[in-house]
């Protein structure tokens, strides 16, 4: 007998997805992606007509302002984009893993030489849009992460995961990067925050790449001025969530009343209203780790109120030098590696560990 035999044969993607009960009919995910299902969910639309209407709502309604000025090609942030579909999840999962990793290193070779900071997998699929909050859906998002972190499947809930993308300025650097997923049916809930049209989605970013690649364009006078620039963004973002469960303004809100523990960074422009003037620039808060790839209670229960994360840092955002030991090493000053390396993934995944806040923490109305 031979020893592979012995192993569990996993269900392929398109298998979980024939596996789910129908959906009992359409259901709605809000007028802004309703519109948008219109031409992102129509077979007869080509890929490019649909990843076009995908990134017209990201450039409107994506909370993160990072990904929707990326949608929008402002500010040299730059989005490289890998678009699959029912046709590529029927041809099986070894298609699909092959799809996303030739992606994936095309886009970091982009990225060496000033292009891109951002990535997307898109799995364009109405069966993913209308995959309701489950045990099946957790497993399906754990299944598309392993085809993207090959590296380290298999995937776990609940865990951070990062990339890396290099960029070429006195020498070769890996900047850490940021995962998340996104889905259709986080709309309402209390990963309101994730929600997207079109299916199920991997958003890739670095603001350390999209920071030193401004100060080598010219773009920022130094890293300092475009470590600020980064920081305005993060500002911006937290709270910008529109409406989830309960009529809360966001899945994430910022932290007031705490001393700071470094000096304040001056906002590049006027802040919004869902920025209060004692706002935290070291802590923020969440109803879900906003770092985690795949955040299980959230994912898995539209209605239950999960664990509120009140410590989550903004200290990776800082041109302070941080040794490899720092959990935050390759965010903004890099990683220095061979050019050969430049596909290397260097950072293992991390248990987020919780942290005391040094002081009382509320949210804004």
């Amino acid at each position: 007998m031979l020893l592979h035999e012995n192993i569990p044969r996993r269900p392929s993607l398109e298998e979980r997805l024939r596996a789910l009960e129908p959906a009992a009919g359409p259901p709605a995910f809000g007028p802004d992606i309703d519109a948008a299902h219109e031409t992102i969910l129509d077979p007869a639309r080509s890929h490019e007509e649909r990843c076009a209407a995908f990134l017209a709502w990201a450039a409107r309604h994506q909370p993160c302002l990072f990904g929707r000025m990326a949608s929008r090609g402002l500010r040299g942030i730059g989005l490289a984009v890998c678009w699959l579909d029912d046709v590529d999840i029927a041809a099986g999962d070894e298609h699909l893993r092959a799809r996303i990793q030739a992606a994936r290193r095309a886009w970091k070779a982009q990225a060496l030489d000033g292009g891109p900071s951002g990535f997307l997998v898109m799995l364009n699929s109405r069966r993913l849009a209308e995959c309701p909050p489950s045990d099946a859906l957790v497993e399906i998002c754990r299944h598309v992460a392993d085809l993207y972190f090959v590296e380290f499947a298999p995937v776990e809930a609940d865990i951070l995961y990062t990339e890396a993308v290099p960029l070429r300025t006195d020498r070769v650097r890996l900047y850490k990067a940021g995962a998340n997923l996104f889905y259709s049916s986080a709309h309402g809930t209390w990963n309101h925050d994730r929600r997207i049209p079109g299916g199920l989605l991997i958003s890739i970013n670095s603001a350390g790449h999209w920071a030193n690649k401004m100060v080598a364009k010219g773009e920022a006078a130094s890293l300092p001025d475009a470590v600020d620039q980064v920081m305005d963004l993060a500002l911006r973002s937290i709270g910008n969530g529109g409406t989830g469960l309960d009529g809360a303004a966001s899945c994430t809100w910022h932290n007031r009343g705490l001393a700071p523990l470094r000096p304040r960074r001056a906002p590049v422009g006027a802040l919004p209203r869902t920025v209060p003037e004692d706002h935290s620039q070291d802590f923020y808060s969440a109803v879900y780790h906003t770092d985690v790839l795949v955040p299980t209670e959230v994912t898995r229960d539209a209605e239950r109120a999960p664990e509120i994360w009140p410590n989550l840092e903004f200290g990776y955002i800082t041109d302070a030098p941080l040794g490899p030991e720092h959990e935050d090493f390759g965010q903004v000053y890099g990683f220095p590696v061979p050019e050969e390396a430049i596909y290397l993934n260097p950072w293992p995944p991390l248990r987020p560990k919780p942290r005391v806040l040094p002081g009382p923490v509320s949210r804004v109305a």
